[in-house]
């Protein structure tokens, strides 16, 4: 993939990023920017397929339902339910970060439909315009409102992370890639999203992290949100045995061994299912290919 083979919108784009981040101008560089743009589009619809999202060209400005877009300049937008009270989320995914530059409105309106090629307006609120649009996954119209609020957050979380993880398969000086997945990088992402100091967040995961043991310490299945529920199993007791050296044929004595607590996660089918639905990767494939 040549960076001449994108859409001329997203040429300019890229363009721009080349011009003004510092980064190597180089034909390498430039297949690299490109991939990374078609990984992040692959990965927009194999969410959308995931959660059951509709891919569609066009939102009329009051259809109720909750949708998601990616823009030609790689940002994603969540909007939310309603027609007058849309809660809405812009975030710009940047090569050298590992947070998303965001923005948040809790009370906007569209202020026209939303076209594949033309930017998302809004009629209120500190957002106004989007660049423009190049995939709109909508919600079905049969879900509840909660349930399509949902499933955009998630969305959301999903691919802002998932275009974080693709900027750093793209990066050449491999002892500079932006911190991902880590404590402290996961503590930032929620003092972003959630108005916090990183310090604020970090206490929260780790007091959260601490209930989750405690109980799991004392006896209790505790639930990982969706993602399953985690225990203690008790291993059995284990005699005394000989065996034989696989190497060498001598004997051997392994001691006996008292019954044990070990830790034991169960995942849910939730979540089961949601990586069946993924696409098979060799472990170096790439996200998204």
């Amino acid at each position: 993939m040549v960076m001449e083979d994108l859409p001329s919108a997203v040429q300019a784009h890229l363009e721009h990023l080349l011009t003004h981040s510092g980064l190597p101008d180089t034909k390498e560089f430039r297949e690299r920017l490109a991939q990374a743009w078609c990984k992040k589009c692959d990965l927009f619809e194999q969410q959308a397929k995931v959660l059951q999202l509709e891919m569609t060209g066009e939102v009329a400005r009051n259809d109720p339902r909750g949708f998601i877009v990616l823009t030609y300049s790689g940002s994603i937008v969540s909007v939310g339910t309603g027609a007058e009270k849309r809660e809405v989320e812009y975030a710009s995914i940047h090569l050298r970060g590992d947070v998303p530059k965001s923005v948040e409105v809790s009370a906007t309106a569209l202020a026209e439909d939303v076209r594949q090629k033309h930017p998302v307006t809004f009629s209120g609120g500190k957002l106004k315009k989007t660049s423009a649009v190049y995939f709109i996954a909508v919600c079905p119209g049969d879900w509840s409102a909660d349930i399509q609020n949902e499933t955009i957050r998630e969305a959301m979380i999903y691919l802002t992370n998932g275009f974080l993880k693709i900027n750093q398969s793209i990066h050449i000086d491999r002892k500079n890639i932006p911190d991902h997945f880590t404590s402290k990088s996961m503590a930032r992402y929620i003092a972003k999203k959630h108005d916090l100091t990183g310090a604020e967040a970090q206490r929260i995961l780790d007091d959260y992290n601490l209930l989750i043991e405690t109980g799991m310490l004392l006896g209790e299945s505790v639930p990982l949100g969706k993602i399953g529920r985690l225990s203690l199993k008790t291993k059995e007791a284990q005699k005394a045995r000989i065996v034989k050296h696989p190497e060498t044929g001598e004997e051997m004595v392994i001691k006996s061994k008292p019954p044990v607590a070990v830790p034991r996660i169960s995942f849910s089918k939730h979540i089961k299912d949601k990586a069946a639905a993924l696409p098979v990767r060799t472990d170096d494939t790439e996200l998204g290919e």
